[in-house]
C-alpha cells in the first residue's frame, strides 16, 4: 500500500511538471507574438488630456482624431492637441467621431459638433452613439433613436416607435439596405427617410455591425455573433462577454469587449488569440480599435489612454500633403475649399501678405519628413519648416506648390494660384485719368483765374465809371448849384436896397449873399461837409429867397437825431434844389406858402424830408414853364442819391386831404455816414 501511494505521488508530480512546461510553452508563444508588434502607450504624460478614450479614427490628411471624455484630440504624429469648449464644442464628453474629406463629426453627450476649415458647428441634442455619414445625408444614433442632421438643426426620424424610443448602439448602409442595431433588437430598412422596407431580424442587445462580404456580422453584448445571410441568423458563441464592437483589422475580427479585453477570430471566426492583461496590454477595459493607412493598430481604453501596435508589414507608398490653412493678410481663407480650389484666387493690391501652412501626416516616420515649397518655379530647398510667409508681393499672377518627403520618396506637389491686382495709382487708366484730370484743373485753375482778373477789372472799371459818374454828377450838381436867375435876382434887389437908401437891410441881404456865396464854393471843393453846415447854407438860401421873393413864406427846419449834426457827413447841396423847386414851383401860387424840412436818423439810415402846402408836384409841372436848370437840377439831384448806395431810396409823393391836393412831399434816406 505504501508503493502505490509511492507510485501515485510521482505520478501527480509528473503530471504538474507537464501542465507547467506547456503553460511556459504557450507564455513564450505570446511573448515572441507581442514583441514581433512593438507596442508603444499614449498616455498623460504624452499630452493625452485623459486616459478614457471612446473611440478614434483617421482622417483623408491623416490626422489621427480619439474622442475622449475630457474633448477632441488630434494627433499628428509629434504631438497631440485637443480641442474643447473653450475652443467651440458643444461639449467635452465625446462618445464617438467620424470623417468625411477633412470635416469632422464629433458625436457627443449634448448633441453633434461639426469641425472644417470654417470652424466649428454645433447642434444641441441627444446623446449620440453613432454616427452614418452617406452621400447625401447624416445620421445621428442617439439614446432615443435616429437623427438626421440638417444645414442648422437636428430633425428625428420617425421609423418605428421600438426604434425611435431606444438606444441605438450602431448603424451601416451596405449599399442596398440599412441596418439599425438597438439595445433591443436587429432591424434592416431600405430607407431611413420614410422607409417602405422595416423588417426586425433579431431581438437582442445589438451592439455593433460589420458587413463580410455578403453577410452581416453584428455583435450582441452577451449572446456572441450573429451572422445574418439572406435575413437568416446564424448565431456563433465565443468566450468574451460584454462585447461593444468588431473590427476588421489585417484580415482578422478583433472582438472588443468592455471589461475582457479584445479576442481575434481569423477570416474563418476561429480562435486565434487574446489581447488583454494578461499578455500584452495593462487593462481589460477596450473602447475601440482602428487601422490606420500606414497598417498601424489604434486601441483605446477606458483607463489608460491609447495603445499604438506598429505593424511589422507598413505599408510602402507616397506621401500625401495638404494645406491646412493659408492666411491672406493675417486672416484665414474660410470661404473656400483650399484643398479643392481650382480657380485663381483674385486679390486686391493691399492683400499681398499671404502666408502658407501645409503638412503631411506620417505616423511612424514623423520625424523624418522634409518640406519644400515653389513659388512660379522658385524653389525653396528641403526642410522640416512646414509654413512659410510671402510679404510684400508685387502685382501679377502667382502659382504656389508645396511638397514634401520620406527619405527619398516625394510626395505630388499640390498648387495653389493666385492674383495679386495692380495698384490703382499704377494702372494706366489711372494714370492717364489722373493726367486728364491734372490737366483740366489746371485749365479751370487759369480759366478761373483770368475770370477773376476780368471780374476784378471789371469791378475797377465798373467802380471807376461809376465814381466818374458821380464826380460828373457833382460837377453838374455844382454848375447848377446857384440858379443865374436867382442871382440876378438877388443882385437886382441888393440894387434896390441902395437906391433907396435902406442899409441896414442892405447890409444884412449883402452879409447873408456873401456867406451864401462862400459856402457855395468851399463846400464845392469837398465830397462830403457836416449836416449842421448843409443847414447852415439851406437857412441863407431861404432868407435870400424870402426878401427876393414877391409872396411870402414860412419855413421851418428840425432835426430828430441821436447824433450831433456836426458828426454827421453828406454830399453838399443836396437838399437845395428840392428847396428851390419848392420854392418857385409849389408855393409860389399859394398864400400863405410853408415849407417844413425834417432831418431823422433810424437805424442805420438818415431820413431828409421835405414838404411844402403847394399846389402839388403835377399841377406845378402843367403850369410852370420849361425850366432846364430845374428839371436838370432835380434829376442830377435824384441820380446822385440813388448812387450813393443801394440801400438808398427816393420819392416824390403828393399830399391828399379829402381828395384834395394839399402840397408836395419829397422823401429820400441814404446811409448814415459819421467822421468818427
Amino acid at each position: 500500500m505504501k508503493n502505490s501511494f509511492v507510485l501515485s505521488t510521482q505520478k501527480h508530480s509528473i503530471q504538474n511538471s507537464v501542465f507547467l512546461l506547456l503553460c511556459c510553452f504557450f507564455y513564450g508563444l505570446i511573448s515572441i507574438s507581442a514583441q514581433n508588434h512593438p507596442l508603444k502607450t499614449y498616455t498623460k504624460n504624452n499630452g493625452l488630456p485623459s486616459l478614457h478614450i471612446n473611440n478614434g479614427i483617421q482622417d483623408k490628411t491623416g490626422y489621427i482624431w480619439l474622442a475622449s471624455n475630457n474633448g477632441l484630440i488630434r494627433f499628428n504624429g509629434n504631438e497631440f492637441t485637443t480641442f474643447t469648449t473653450k475652443s467651440g464644442l458643444v461639449s467635452n464628453s465625446i462618445n464617438t467621431v467620424s470623417t468625411k474629406e477633412n470635416t469632422v463629426f464629433i458625436g457627443t453627450n449634448k448633441g453633434l459638433s461639426i469641425k472644417n476649415h470654417r470652424g466649428i458647428t454645433n447642434f444641441e441634442g441627444n446623446n449620440v452613439n453613432c454616427i452614418l455619414i452617406t452621400k447625401n445625408h447624416t445620421f445621428l444614433g442617439t439614446d432615443k433613436g435616429i437623427v438626421r442632421v440638417r444645414e442648422d438643426y437636428l430633425s428625428p426620424l420617425r421609423t418605428n416607435f421600438q426604434i425611435d424610443l431606444n438606444r441605438v448602439n450602431d448603424m451601416l448602409f451596405d449599399g442596398e439596405f440599412y441596418w439599425i442595431a438597438t439595445n433591443k433588437s436587429l432591424w434592416k430598412l431600405d430607407k431611413l427617410i420614410n422607409p417602405k422596407v422595416l423588417k426586425r431580424i433579431d431581438v437582442n442587445n445589438y451592439t455593433s455591425i460589420l458587413i463580410n462580404g455578403e453577410t452581416v456580422v453584428a455583435t450582441t453584448y452577451n449572446k456572441g455573433l450573429k451572422f445574418i445571410t439572406n435575413d437568416e441568423v446564424e448565431t456563433q458563441t465565443i468566450t468574451t462577454q460584454n462585447i461593444t464592437g468588431i473590427k476588421k483589422i489585417d484580415e482578422q475580427f478583433w472582438i472588443i469587449s468592455d471589461d475582457g479585453g479584445i479576442e481575434v477570430l481569423d477570416v474563418n471566426f476561429n480562435f486565434v488569440r487574446n489581447i488583454n492583461k494578461y499578455n500584452t496590454l495593462t487593462t481589460n477595459k477596450i473602447t475601440s480599435a482602428f487601422q490606420d493607412n500606414e497598417k498601424n493598430t489604434w486601441v483605446s481604453t477606458k483607463d489608460k489612454g491609447v495603445y499604438f501596435i506598429k505593424s511589422d508589414k507598413p505599408v510602402q507608398k507616397k506621401p500625401t500633403i495638404y494645406f491646412e490653412n493659408i492666411e491672406v493678410v493675417f486672416t484665414s481663407l474660410d470661404s473656400i475649399n483650399i484643398n479643392n480650389y481650382k480657380k485663381t484666387l483674385q486679390l486686391p493690391a493691399d492683400k499681398n501678405h499671404i502666408s502658407f501652412y501645409y503638412k503631411t501626416i506620417n505616423i511612424s516616420n514623423s520625424n523624418k519628413l522634409e518640406y519644400r515649397y515653389k513659388l512660379n518655379n522658385q524653389a525653396s530647398p528641403w526642410s522640416s519648416k512646414s509654413t512659410i510667409d510671402l510679404a510684400y508681393l508685387s502685382p501679377g499672377n502667382y502659382t504656389f506648390s508645396a511638397q514634401s518627403r520620406v527619405g527619398k520618396t516625394e510626395s505630388n506637389p499640390i498648387e495653389f494660384s493666385f492674383f495679386i491686382d495692380t495698384p490703382i495709382y499704377k494702372k494706366n487708366w489711372f494714370i492717364w485719368s489722373s493726367v486728364g484730370l491734372a490737366c483740366l484743373i489746371l485749365t479751370l485753375t487759369i480759366w478761373l483765374y483770368i475770370r477773376r482778373i476780368q471780374a476784378k477789372n471789371k469791378a475797377k472799371v465798373a467802380k471807376l465809371e461809376l465814381e466818374n459818374h458821380l464826380i460828373s454828377l457833382e460837377q453838374k450838381a455844382l454848375q447848377l448849384q446857384m440858379n443865374p436867375h436867382f442871382i440876378f435876382n438877388v443882385l437886382n434887389g441888393i440894387k434896390a436896397l441902395g437906391n433907396s437908401g435902406k442899409s441896414a437891410e442892405l447890409n444884412t441881404t449883402i452879409s447873408k449873399f456873401a456867406t451864401l456865396l462862400r459856402g457855395v464854393l468851399h463846400n464845392s471843393r469837398q465830397e462830403e461837409i457836416s449836416l449842421a453846415e448843409e443847414i447852415t447854407t439851406l437857412k441863407n438860401y431861404i432868407e435870400l429867397e424870402q426878401q427876393m421873393n414877391s409872396n411870402t413864406f414860412e419855413y421851418s427846419i428840425t432835426t430828430n437825431l441821436t447824433i450831433d449834426s456836426e458828426e454827421i457827413l453828406i454830399p453838399p447841396m443836396l437838399i437845395q434844389p428840392f428847396v428851390e423847386n419848392s420854392i418857385k414851383h409849389g408855393i409860389s401860387s399859394v398864400e400863405n406858402g410853408k415849407i417844413e424840412i425834417n432831418f431823422s436818423v433810424n437805424r442805420d439810415l438818415l431820413h431828409c424830408e421835405i414838404v411844402d402846402n403847394g399846389i402839388g408836384i403835377h399841377q406845378s409841372k402843367g403850369l410852370k414853364k420849361v425850366s432846364s436848370h430845374k428839371s436838370v437840377a432835380l434829376k442830377v439831384t435824384q441820380e446822385r442819391i440813388q448812387n450813393l448806395s443801394n440801400k438808398s431810396t427816393f420819392s416824390i409823393s403828393e399830399i391828399r386831404k379829402e381828395s384834395e391836393i394839399t402840397g408836395t412831399k419829397v422823401l429820400f434816406k441814404i446811409p448814415l455816414k459819421t467822421d468818427f
